[in-house]
């Protein structure tokens, strides 16, 4: 189905990475635009130590994906162990324009 492969991973999913940690906005844009169906959200959450801050990841069919951890979960599930809270959903269409306005992958506005 839209969204999925046919081995359970998210499209949006950017495999074989090194380094994920610090990337977040570059990876969920990445993943935004290798499939579109996912939206982009930039949000913030709890971070090391617990203090928040700034997140993005990547929403489709009631799941969030984390470029960061790479992972998918259902979405209370996600909010709920990230205390992730959404502030601005963008589509493909945004991301370009956006990543094109500012010249780089977020945060924007």
């Amino acid at each position: 189905p839209l969204g999925w492969y046919p081995n359970g991973q998210p499209t949006c999913r950017i495999p074989r990475l090194r380094k994920r940690e610090g990337r977040c906005y570059e990876l969920a844009l990445r993943g935004c635009l290798k499939a579109p169906e996912w939206e982009l959200v930039h949000g913030e959450c709890h971070g090391h130590g617990g203090a928040r801050i700034g997140h993005a990841w990547l929403e489709f069919d009631g799941e969030a994906y984390c470029p960061v951890l790479d992972v998918c979960l259902p979405l209370p599930v996600f909010e709920r162990r990230l205390g992730a809270v959404g502030h601005a959903r963008y589509t493909t269409d945004e991301v370009l324009f956006l990543q094109l306005r500012f010249g780089h992958a977020g945060p924007w506005g």
